[in-house]
């Protein structure tokens, strides 16, 4: 049996192949399509491109395709490249699209053929992504969301993952939503049943205004043993009958007093849900008519958070809490609150809120988690740290989560996370002069690396950043000679630590373009080295165009930095850095232990 992969350029099918591989050894094939294309022809898909063009790989793609197809073999996994046609894909054959929550950040090769070189790379990359992205919707019959970050030696991530893509999960909890596409084929349902079907989900939810009647109908009847909230959200009728076959009905606060409802159901079966504010007071008054109160309002603050969560708590049994947002920030929060509640939902793919755990960082997440870590900054979404970490805090059953936070929200926020249990956290932009405020540090003006000391009751800080660069530039700033060929740009909350390790270097301001005091008689010179320290803003400018570095150093690990940008356009050599963030990582690490060891 063959399942195809597909997903867009960068995400990480290649590296999942091989981890499957390693899964599995001898049990499973997993064959990259391009690679294969590579081995046949005896050249590179970059020289394929040059010296024929996109049609003649797609015409070359979609011929090796079929004949891999026909190959006797046994369970196959096929990764196809991103640009390829999905209709070429017969529908008897299952695919598996593996996504990332960044994939639509943009992304910036190095080592791939550019298909438009006319057109700055991430324009290249959005013109396409976003219809690639649709057809991936539409022809996807399984959907794996997988972490930001690199897998490999995170001991705790693997297990994870062999068991989502092994479909042998137990003891699952949480609640799926049931949506329209996993009815559009009979392959696609009866593999959302071996991957759900006794696997321990608290419910399975049946939307009236997202299902049929007949796929209800059909939901209710092939998963027996499963327990259902039917949630109405149309203010249908349904017969008692129905009704009778469902373990909660859930009547949305926005049709109505629910006087229909009472009288077709028993209240011990009923949830009332509220989805926005201002009916908060009159919602409340009928707590005692029903069986459970869901609260699931769009939240804007943290001080907002923190109200609902002391109700919720004050009767945890009979309420449940899930905050909402149009960008997806509180998903942290929806992990926290994993056994802490009834109703807890999960997700595959976009599932029908962004705020729904996936199902990778569900089961990441321990039950009933007392305390957790974080990453604090804006943005986090794109963070390795949540994985990076994952193996240290799995062994004190923490969760690791990425906390989005405003600058103007840092000194709101801190307590509220204080309350819910936060007691590491590693912090980045633009929160690292706030968090050094935070802790008293008395020689640090940012700090990256943050513990809560239980018994003085106050944080505690350091910053990992000086070891994560000079791990980055690799001894270039301990020749001094060499450092009056670097240039920096930007800087931001590691200037003081780029200083301190390149005191003979030029600085520039990203804003402005111009040199930094001290810095003046660089203006005129081209450096060989560039260390770039901006982020991807509007406000950020490119280095004259006079420049031609041979190096480019980017503190930045994001796949759409500008530096690597950057990089590309005047072809210089790049170093991403991860390499920083990893050494970072590392003593951070080390810093928390210390601080555990002598607490």
């Amino acid at each position: 049996m063959i399942t195809v992969v597909v997903g867009h350029r960068g995400t990480g099918k290649t590296e999942l192949m091989k981890r499957l591989q390693l899964y599995w050894r001898d049990d499973v094939d997993a064959i990259d399509l391009d690679t294969e294309i590579e081995k046949k022809i005896g050249k590179t898909i970059r020289e394929l491109f040059m010296e024929h063009g996109e049609a003649y790989f797609r015409e070359m793609e979609r011929q090796l395709f079929l004949e891999i197809l026909q190959r006797p073999s046994k369970k196959t996994y096929l990764v196809l490249g991103a640009g390829f046609d999905l209709a070429v894909i017969p529908e008897s054959i299952p695919v598996l699209w593996v996504k990332r929550r960044t994939d639509l950040d943009g992304r910036i090769f190095l080592n791939r053929p550019r298909l438009e070189p006319d057109i700055s790379p991430l324009e290249e990359f959005y013109k396409r992504a976003h219809l690639r992205e649709q057809r991936y919707r539409e022809r996807a019959d399984e959907v794996y969301l997988m972490p930001e970050g690199q897998l490999e030696n995170h001991h705790k991530a693997l297990t994870v993952e062999k068991e989502i893509l092994s479909h042998t999960l137990t003891g699952l909890g949480g609640i799926i939503t049931l949506l329209p596409e996993t009815f559009a084929t009979d392959l696609r349902w009866s593999l959302f049943k071996s991957r759900y079907a006794n696997r321990g989900l608290d419910f399975i939810e049946l939307r009236d205004d997202l299902l049929s009647e007949e796929q209800i109908e059909r939901a209710l009847q092939e998963l027996p043993r499963e327990k259902f909230i039917f949630s109405i959200r149309k203010s249908r009728e349904f017969s008692p009958a129905f009704l009778s076959r469902v373990t909660y009905v859930d009547w949305a606060w926005e049709l109505g007093e629910p006087a229909e409802i009472l009288s077709a159901v028993d209240s011990q079966k009923l949830i009332l849900s509220l989805h926005r504010g201002f009916d908060f007071q009159e919602w409340s008054r009928w707590e005692d008519k029903a069986a459970h109160m869901k609260f699931a309002p769009e939240i804007s603050s943290f001080v907002e958070l923190s109200t609902y969560h002391e109700w919720q708590r004050s009767k945890k049994a009979n309420r449940s809490f899930l905050p909402r947002s149009k960008e997806g920030r509180w998903e942290w929060y929806r992990r926290l609150q994993k056994g802490q509640q009834l109703l807890n939902f999960i997700r595959e793919g976009d599932g029908s809120a962004l705020e729904q755990p996936s199902l990778w960082s569900w089961l990441m997440t321990p039950q009933s988690p007392q305390e957790f870590a974080a990453v604090l900054g804006a943005p986090v979404a794109h963070s390795f740290t949540p994985l990076e970490h994952s193996d240290y805090f799995a062994k004190k059953e923490m969760p690791v989560c990425a906390v989005h936070i405003e600058r103007e929200e840092w000194d709101e926020a801190l307590p509220v996370l204080r309350k819910l249990g936060l007691t590491h956290a590693a912090v980045t932009a633009p929160h690292k002069e706030n968090a050094a405020k935070l802790c008293h540090h008395p020689e640090l003006k940012a700090v990256n690396t943050l513990y809560w000391n239980k018994k003085q009751e106050m944080w505690i800080g350091t910053s990992t950043d000086e070891e994560g660069f000079v791990e980055l530039i690799e001894g270039v700033g301990m020749i001094a000679p060499l450092q009056k060929e670097i240039s920096v740009w930007g800087g931001g909350g590691t200037l003081e630590v780029i200083q301190k390790a390149l005191p003979h270097a030029s600085y520039f301001s990203s804003r402005t373009g111009q040199p930094r005091a001290g810095s003046e008689s660089a203006m005129d010179l081209s450096p060989k080295i560039i260390i770039w320290a901006a982020p991807r803003a509007k406000e950020t400018m490119m280095p004259p165009a006079s420049w031609n570095p041979v190096m480019v150093f980017d503190l930045n690990y994001k796949e759409d930095s500008m530096g690597k940008e950057y990089a590309q356009t005047c072809g210089a050599n790049y170093q991403s850095g991860l390499v920083m963030f990893t050494a970072q990582a590392q003593g951070q690490r080390l810093f928390w232990r210390h601080c555990e060891e002598n607490a």
